[in-house]
């Protein structure tokens, strides 16, 4: 009896916490469809950001966030501090450590947005400069002042190149871990370039046939201005991919997790089976022995 009773508890356990399993999962797979479908905006946004450089030329700017001339790389990781993520995060510091490669560390800035990220590079002994982990809610603040922080050391000259080391879907059952370049950005304000921008301005081509253009600020100016748009969005945009990646990596680990825990609780459900049966077959011999030593006595 108290085996049955404890095969019974465990079955009871199994099936709850399956059921919980697959619930997870289940949001996890809705918040990634629910995102995906909110990036068509940033195709738009490039639409329009595009448009500025459809009708000024801003290629020979002499500015650090266009062709800086420091030899520090600036490398920032963006990992995640939610669970079931299976090794994304340590994807992403693998990833960071490969952008680094033969550079001595004294060349290079580590940048990690995370927790679970600064724990692994603290584990790992290198000095980093840490942000919190990304949340739905203050993303956009967060690109924000990720971006204010990357500019001011581009423009100040501790660092010449910052590199995005970050998650990204293929699709919702395949994650990837992508590189991208963001500053300097001068293939941004060239037109011969197969950049980003260059793509979307060539398709519309230029405004009209005007010859020229009053401009009130400096081309300098604008310059900083313009690359520190592009970083922010840039930020933005890496930051959702990053979370899509967390979605789709958590719903297919709960899904591993939930076909193992599916065949516990055949194996439980079988055990008690048998256990159950064991214990009705044991009753009945002793109740046919019981009968055989009274009729003997009588």
């Amino acid at each position: 009896m108290p085996l049955l009773s404890q095969l019974r508890k465990e079955l009871r356990f199994n099936a709850e916490f399956l059921q919980l399993i697959q619930t997870l999962k289940n949001i996890a797979a809705s918040q990634y469809h629910t995102l995906e479908r909110e990036k068509e905006r940033f195709s738009e946004f490039m639409d329009e950001f595009s448009g500025f450089f459809r009708v000024v030329d801003m290629v020979d700017v002499d500015a650090p966030l266009v062709r800086s001339k420091a030899d520090t790389v600036g490398i920032v990781m963006v990992t995640s501090d939610a669970g079931f993520m299976g090794g994304l995060n340590a994807g992403v510091i693998e990833g960071g450590f490969d952008a680094q490669g033969e550079l001595p560390n004294d060349k290079v800035r580590l940048i990690v947005i995370g927790d679970k990220g600064a724990n692994k590079l603290e584990e790992a002994g290198r000095e980093f400069k840490a942000f919190p982990g990304i949340t739905p809610e203050t993303r956009l603040e967060q690109a924000m002042e990720i971006r204010d922080y990357l500019v001011k050391e581009v423009a100040e000259g501790r660092i010449g190149k910052v590199v995005l080391i970050h998650p990204r879907p293929i699709s919702f059952t395949q994650q990837t871990i992508d590189t991208l370049q963001i500053l300097p950005c001068g293939d941004l304000f060239n037109r011969d370039t197969q950049s980003e921008i260059a793509d979307h301005y060539r398709k519309k081509g230029l405004v009209g046939d005007a010859r020229k253009v009053v401009v009130e600020s400096s081309y300098r100016d604008m310059v900083d201005y313009l690359a520190g748009m592009w970083v922010a969005s840039k930020l933005f945009e890496v930051f959702e991919d990053s979370k899509l990646a967390e979605f789709a990596a958590r719903a297919m680990h709960l899904e591993d997790s939930a076909q193992k825990l599916e065949k516990d609780y055949k194996k439980v459900k079988h055990q008690c089976f048998r256990a159950a049966h064991e214990m009705v077959d044991k009753s009945m011999r002793e109740s046919f022995s019981s009968r055989k030593k009274k009729r003997k006595v009588a």
